[in-house]
């Protein structure tokens, strides 16, 4: 079966925080329920991970960064959400930083399993707007380039290359791999959004809003076959973003639950047809529906994938 990574730490609860932002830090336990009730994996069939340590982070990220992160008005800031600054610091560590930790712990397990199985996906990660000095955008840690960092670093891989699908560049995950020439990113966002400014990427798709699935889906399509070409990767880490939905209210693009589940198909079918190992993160997404159009792509790769993982 594709390995589905996944902890119940992942979702993020702390003092009416879920109501201060747009983000569902809850959408994980949703789809993880909904996966088992559809009858695809039973609970005992999700793999959990450990929480990033703190030398796993100091792998990538500087100390400076992770001792200003004790600072509420840090995380203020890179969370969005000024209520924060009012909440003690051991309440952050533990109910906002270590489901961020577990996450990126299970994005750095899901790249392992990934290399081992063919398709793995993490039900969590994907902060793409954190580098290794500097968060935002809801992004505390960079868990793709740590990740991709720790397998380099111990000799399993060595070109990389990330496919970002979410409709906000990612900008910290551009600038961790600014100095790594194995690592390339293929980037299709809206342009008008945040983050402003953008950072270089290697393979940019910037566009404009209303983008419909037909078109999107083509351009996906064409942009992946050419960057997968340049850079014969040994991994590619896809991070799925939600927020092309019709419906979200952070981007502008137009896409149906039913176009993200296909989109999502296509990139990893693509990838799998090369033989190369594909690990899938869920990143942003802030509709109501967000936890429903994971949860159905990640239904049809598994109809696709179970038996050939």
């Amino acid at each position: 079966m594709v390995p589905l990574v996944y902890h119940p730490t992942y979702n993020i609860t702390a003092f009416g925080f879920e109501r201060l932002h747009p983000f569902d830090g809850r959408k994980y336990k949703r789809i993880h329920a909904a996966l088992i009730a559809r009858g695809l994996r039973r609970a005992g069939d999700f793999i959990r991970p450990r929480a990033a340590t703190r030398t796993d982070l100091l792998r990538l990220h500087t100390p400076g960064y992770l001792q200003s992160l004790r600072q509420s008005i840090v995380l203020a800031r890179i969370l969005e959400v000024p209520q924060v600054r009012r909440f003690p610091a051991w309440a952050i560590n533990w109910r906002i930083l270590r489901p961020m930790r577990y996450a990126t712990g299970g994005t750095i397990l899901a790249c392992r399993l990934a290399l081992e199985h063919g398709v793995a996906v993490n039900l969590s990660g994907g902060y793409h707007h954190a580098s290794a000095d500097r968060g935002g955008g809801f992004c505390v840690y960079a868990d793709v380039p740590l990740a991709v960092k720790t397998l380099r670093d111990e000799g399993k891989i060595g070109a990389v290359l990330v496919v970002d699908l979410d409709a906000h560049q990612g900008n910290g995950t551009a600038a961790a791999f600014r100095n790594w020439p194995w690592a390339k990113m293929l980037d299709l966002y809206e342009e008008d959004i945040y983050p402003v400014p953008k950072e270089p990427v290697d393979f940019p798709l910037a566009v404009g809003p209303g983008l419909t699935g037909s078109d999107y889906i083509g351009m996906v399509v064409d942009a992946l076959i050419d960057a997968l070409d340049a850079v014969r990767p040994d991994l590619v880490v896809y991070n799925a973003g939600s927020d092309p939905f019709i419906d979200d209210p952070l981007a502008s693009f137009r896409l149906t639950r039913s176009d993200l589940a296909e989109r999502d198909l296509l990139v990893v079918s693509l990838v799998r047809e090369r033989s190369i190992p594909v690990a899938m993160v869920l990143s942003g997404g802030y509709s109501g529906e967000s936890w429903r159009i994971h949860t159905d792509a990640i239904e049809d790769i598994l109809v696709r994938f179970d038996k050939a993982s």
